[in-house]
């Protein structure tokens, strides 16, 4: 197999990942919108954050049984479009109601959707001896529209209002959606009962559960720190967007390859780590303390991701690597959940410091999961000329 990582179709996947990325992070301010167009209280604002990983913990198991039987082409372009769809809901202002939880939910089956199809074809598309590095770069192409469109965000509200901001996410999703139409490929034959075996190794398992605590400190920063903020009078708030952006694509665009050649162990739990030390900060949010705290969250979470995402794909058969990043991204999904409908009732009862305080509690469980991890080719590096396949 050719060592060759950056052919035409890598690259087609890279741009429609970040045009994607563009529609969605739109709504990475939706806390703030809530909060200032609707005011929304934490309970209302967790609940509508919810809707999204709800919807995409719903929708999960059904796509993890097709995503290997249809062409992921069809599946990005589904993705893409429930996004437009969406948008254009909102710029139709309205009610923080029924209809508004809908259109939250439709943006978390278009995650879960375009997120595993496009995450597969990737791991399809990479040399086995690069694979941890094709999945930095499609997660930096992701990333760093984390930083881009929620600026973008945040200054076409206060110039031209909301409206402009969800007009403008439906475009860029628009985009993803027709491009994704050049990515055709060929229909996979159904994963086999052994094909799918490898989900239920070790290391995989180990995996998902520390995916399930990443969503349980992801979603309560993301979540809480915009009503924390704006509680402590501190109105600028994609400052953390930016920090997390910065060293979270750093590490995915110029130290991808390292991801391959270093042990997957040591760099999971140094992460893991680093990701109790941030969110145990954050509940101590201060005047100026949003930039850095974002590069703390970056380093930890663009570390972390790419090396799970590579241990879930090289865990199981190549007809199953699909379905394995679905349950993935569901586990993480499930802790997004867990965070914002749980912690908006605890930030309701007893303020939005103490949320962060129980996740940092959480994230340290995962530290030592993951310190357990062991035998060669749990988290070992991947070597050239292997082929991922059941362990």
């Amino acid at each position: 197999m050719s060592s060759r990582l950056f052919t035409p179709r890598f690259v087609l996947a890279l741009g429609l990942q970040f045009f994607f990325g563009l529609g969605f992070s739109s709504f990475l301010l939706l806390p703030k919108y809530l909060a200032e167009v609707h005011h929304a209280g934490a309970e209302s604002i967790g609940r509508m954050v919810a809707a999204g990983p709800i919807a995409s913990v719903a929708v999960m198991f059904l796509l993890a049984r097709y995503i290997d039987r249809v062409g992921r082409h069809w599946l990005l372009a589904f993705g893409s479009a429930l996004i437009v769809l969406s948008s254009l809901g909102f710029a139709a202002a309205p009610e923080l109601g029924a209809g508004m939880y809908t259109l939250r939910a439709l943006q978390g089956v278009a995650f879960t959707v375009y997120l595993s199809a496009m995450t597969s074809v990737v791991a399809d598309l990479a040399p086995p001896a690069r694979l941890g590095q094709a999945i930095a770069l499609q997660g930096a192409a992701m990333l760093s529209t984390n930083a881009i469109a929620p600026a973008i965000a945040e200054y076409a509200a206060m110039a031209f209002g909301w409206t402009s901001v969800f007009v403008g996410s439906a475009a860029f999703s628009g985009t993803a959606a027709a491009g994704s139409l050049f990515l055709h490929e060929r229909r996979e034959a159904p994963a086999s009962r052994s094909a799918t075996s490898g989900l239920l190794s070790s290391g995989y398992v180990r995996a998902v559960y520390a995916c399930v605590v990443i969503g349980v400190c992801f979603g309560t920063v993301a979540t809480f720190y915009q009503p924390l903020a704006l509680s402590l009078g501190i109105h600028e708030l994609s400052d953390l967007f930016v920090g997390y952006t910065l060293t979270a694509f750093g590490v995915r665009v110029g130290l991808s390859g390292w991801l391959d050649r270093f042990g997957r162990k040591p760099v999971a739990v140094m992460a893991a780590s680093l990701y109790v030390l941030v969110v145990f900060l954050t509940g101590s949010l201060r005047e100026g303390w949003l930039f850095p705290l974002g590069l703390g969250l970056g380093l930890a979470h663009g570390t972390l991701w790419p090396a799970l995402s590579a241990l879930a794909v090289e865990s199981v058969h190549a007809r199953a690597r699909g379905a394995a990043l679905t349950y993935l991204m569901g586990s993480f999904n499930v802790g997004m959940v867990a965070s914002t409908l749980g912690f908006g009732s605890v930030a309701s009862h007893f303020g939005y410091r103490t949320v962060f305080l129980l996740a940092a509690v959480i994230a340290a469980s995962s530290v030592a999961v993951l310190a357990g991890l062991g035998g060669p080719g749990n988290l070992a590096p991947q070597r050239l000329g292997t082929t991922p396949g059941p362990r």
